[in-house]
């Protein structure tokens, strides 16, 4: 059986005062290699003596309807959705969730994205019913490139989170790798240039360690439009060419493609047009016989940039305007946006100037809409260049401003002195553990001389002993007078180890009776669902219906012994060690929504994120993430059927004052003074009868305070409860 993933990647160049499309590229992540035309023919003969409609039969459908990836999608669709019916006739879910997913990626690659949707999400709510928690992160992966395509970053962002999360969790580090490259793409897409190189370097690294050549491919690609983008261009030959050599061994036509289109762009900033045409030209061909309208569009654009850069205006007018057409036909706003941006240079020109603005404007809306702040910033560079010429100084001014606004925003030296500091550790981490091998060798190079000399270092130690022996009987008087004092002082020792011991002993009085009184009903209800299956006094299809609630209790279960673990840490330590870093609250509270949006969707409680994107706090990270998941989890579970937990954030001086609020029971004056007073306290049920040990609020208010904040609630006996966190604001 295949596993098909997807990542969307695409990179969007922009020099000087021009859009120029690099490539648009659909990477295929599968547990084995596609198979090629004599593997088709091998499957189609395999399948055509196995006339049983059993499971057997559907893993050849899918094998071969994985096969006819980027061959033919109407084969691919026809194969696939013959293994989800004979799938569904056998009740086996698994498969059936597995052919959903080919049929999404055959309409993903036809660029069918309401059809592609429909499959994934159908795939997805299968893996959650059934329980196939290691298909999940896969799932969520291609959700977020559908929110990609329609640039929709947040929700992007949203399940890319929940694939991460489900990665860690299942220990998927393929699926991990491909989030984190997912997320790395988002911030590119921003301009967040040093937050998209650290998340490709890591993502590198760990491919390089799984072994995944196609997947060090893409991430050489991706380090390659980052650099290009900061301008430093012998960085980007530098990973491009080590990207073209391991592309020439694998034979991936998409990631030639981007190759190509790389090469491409470097030489139209080197002035060597014709070069750049050269390649284009490559890459389109290779397009075409993929039959890939989307990248055969997005290269013409390449190229009606290049032919601008040239003089010849007349031909990149006519493929700026008809890469416009395909754009609008393909509902891609921003390929709109970019061949309209080239028109509006082209108008301006020629001397047309209030035509091309108007071009120019309706490119910087979509691009505005859009939040793509660098191609923003060439537009208004452009728009008021042109005003200038026609002496309208307000309007050249105020795009000016506005284009130094975007300019600060993005801030390139900055990003690219990052850049070069995070290259310098990817490597120096790769050579250290090169001088970590060489000394583990030595080590057992050591190992081997000390066997060897084994013999003469026991009579060495022979002699020793005797030596120490003869020295102790002759001091034997003067050793009894020093060991009285010994005794008296080991006595004391030990006194005040005894007081250690009984504060341990209490503690843990305390932790068990808080597991025996709060872990109990989750374990006693699974436990006695499971005994009544196998005696069967219940059905498995009754099973399944209460299979979520008791998902839902042990999701609970986990948060509880993750409080327990970090408590007890901080009792027996007395201390919190931090590591204070720049986190965004919008990631941690959406990373929060996506760990816990399950046991919300269990009681039809909406989570609603009002944090704005660039709000900084300097804090620990895991210490965060943890005050996040414990008030977001705590609302849900005093929060009735069809109820609301809203999150709300500002910056107020120098703190980030952070509002989780519910729509709950509330709580009287007296319950929310014992809830940070020192001690666990036992915990009240939820409104669907949620256990909890009545740490976490406890543990999130000595972890806000260990970072310099406050932690307060504002609550009114049956209208909610509202939780204000303060945490020091990024400098």
């Amino acid at each position: 059986m295949q596993n098909k993933q997807y990542q969307l990647l695409r990179q969007i160049h922009c020099r000087g005062l021009i859009f120029a499309i690099t490539c648009f590229v659909y990477l295929i992540y599968m547990q084995n290699a596609c198979a090629q035309p004599a593997a088709i023919d091998s499957l189609k003969n395999e399948l055509a003596q196995h006339s049983q409609a059993d499971t057997t039969k559907v893993k050849l459908l899918i094998q071969l309807s994985n096969a006819y990836y980027n061959i033919s999608s109407d084969s691919q669709i026809l194969y696939a959705s013959e293994a989800s019916s004979i799938a569904n006739n056998l009740n086996y879910k698994k498969l059936q969730s597995n052919a959903h997913m080919q049929v999404g990626n055959a309409y993903f690659s036809m660029n069918n994205l309401d059809s592609a949707l429909a499959h994934y999400t159908t795939s997805l709510e299968i893996c959650h019913a059934y329980g196939y928690e290691d298909l999940l992160a896969s799932r969520y992966n291609v959700l977020g490139n559908i929110s990609i395509r329609h640039t929709n970053y947040g929700n992007a962002l949203l399940y890319y989170d929940s694939a991460i999360a489900i990665a860690e969790k299942t220990d998927q580090l393929g699926d991990l790798a491909r989030a984190r490259s997912n997320v790395a793409t988002v911030y590119y897409e921003q301009g967040s240039y040093s937050a998209a190189l650290k998340n490709f370097m890591e993502t590198l690294d760990l491919h390089e360690r799984l072994g995944n050549k196609k997947d060090v491919e893409s991430s050489l690609l991706n380090i390659t439009n980052v650099y290009f983008r900061l301008g430093d261009y012998n960085k980007a030959t530098e990973y491009a060419d080590k990207a073209m050599q391991m592309v020439k061994q694998s034979g991936s036509r998409y990631n030639i493609i981007s190759c190509y289109t790389t090469f491409a762009m470097i030489y139209n900033e080197q002035k060597l047009y014709d070069s750049s045409l050269l390649y284009l030209s490559k890459a389109y061909e290779d397009a075409l016989e993929l039959k890939n309208k989307f990248v055969t569009n997005l290269l013409k654009g390449n190229m009606a940039e290049c032919y601008m850069n040239k003089g010849m205006l007349d031909t990149a007018y006519k493929l700026y305007y008809e890469s416009m057409i395909t754009s609008e036909q393909l509902g891609d706003l921003e390929g709109v946006a970019v061949c309209k941006g080239g028109l509006g240079e082209i108008l301006v020109k020629r001397g047309h100037y209030y035509k091309g603005i108007q071009y120019l404007k309706d490119a910087l809306a979509i691009l505005r809409k859009k939040n793509m702040k660098e191609e923003a910033m060439v537009l208004t560079g452009l728009l008021s260049e042109t005003y200038e010429q026609l002496g309208d100084h307000k309007k050249a001014l105020q795009y000016f401003h506005l284009k130094s606004d975007y300019k600060d925003s993005i801030g390139k030296d900055d990003a690219l002195k990052t850049a070069r500091s995070l290259e310098f550790d990817y490597i120096l981490d790769k050579k250290e553990a090169q001088i970590n091998l060489l000394e583990k060798d030595k080590a057992i190079e050591v190992s081997k001389l000390k066997q060897q000399r084994l013999l003469l270092i026991a009579a060495l130690i022979g002699l020793a002993l005797v030596i120490i022996i003869a020295v102790l009987i002759f001091r034997n008087l003067r050793q009894e007078r020093l060991n009285k004092m010994l005794l008296l002082e080991q006595k004391k020792e030990i006194e005040i180890q005894a007081e250690k011991l009984q504060q341990l002993n209490t503690f843990k009085d305390t932790t068990f009776s808080v597991l025996s009184h709060d872990l109990r009903s989750p374990i006693n209800a699974l436990t006695g669902t499971m005994a009544m299956l196998e005696e069967g006094i219940i059905t498995p299809e009754e099973f399944t219906e209460h299979k979520n609630e008791l998902n839902n209790k042990l999701q609970s279960v986990t948060l509880m012994l993750d409080n327990l673990l970090q408590w007890a840490k901080s009792q027996m330590k007395g201390v919190h060690t931090l590591n204070p870093e720049k986190i965004s609250i919008q990631r941690k509270t959406l990373k929060a929504f996506a760990v816990l949006k399950d046991a919300a969707k269990q009681k039809n409680i909406q989570l609603i994120s009002n944090v704005p994107e660039n709000l900084y706090a300097h804090a620990d990270k895991n210490q965060a993430e943890m005050v996040m998941r414990n008030l977001v989890s705590n609302a849900i579970k005093f929060t009735p059927d069809n109820g609301k937990v809203t999150v709300d954030a500002e910056q107020n001086g120098n703190m980030i004052a952070v509002r989780v609020t519910d729509t709950g029971i509330g709580m009287s004056k007296e319950q929310a003074d014992q809830l940070f007073d020192g001690t666990p306290n036992e915990s009240a049920q939820g409104t669907n009868g949620e256990k909890g040990t009545g740490i976490g609020l406890q543990l999130s208010y000595n972890f806000v305070r260990n970072n310099g904040g406050s932690l307060v609630v504002q609550s009114t006996k049956g209208k909610g409860t509202s939780f204000l966190l303060s945490l020091p604001a990024e400098a």
